[in-house]
């Protein structure tokens, strides 16, 4: 049950990095990745992480940071798509 729990809030930050991603200026999807970055540097160095190897530290940090910086540009990306179909109804209206 604890996985479950866990999963479900890792989902939860995927799909709010994407929303945040689609908004606003480009840099606000930045912040979800550089706290999770900064969480595990402050985790490694207080020695959060005692009871775990480095390398299952290392595959979870670098993991993480993967999947957020991709739904950070999945999301970019469909904001540039959602501009561009507006930008071309408007063009269609104007001809």
């Amino acid at each position: 049950m604890e996985h479950v729990i866990q999963y479900t809030i890792a989902v939860g930050i995927l799909v709010v990095q994407y929303f945040i991603s689609k908004r606003g200026p480009v840099f606000v999807g930045a912040v979800l990745p550089i706290i999770y970055i900064g969480l595990f540097i402050y985790g490694y160095v207080t020695n959060f992480f005692i009871e775990r190897s480095s390398g299952n530290v290392l595959a979870a940090a670098i993991g993480g940071t993967v999947l957020l910086l991709s739904a950070w540009i999945k999301g970019r990306q469909s904001l540039a798509k959602e501009r561009q179909r507006e930008f071309n109804k408007i063009k269609a209206m104007d001809l």
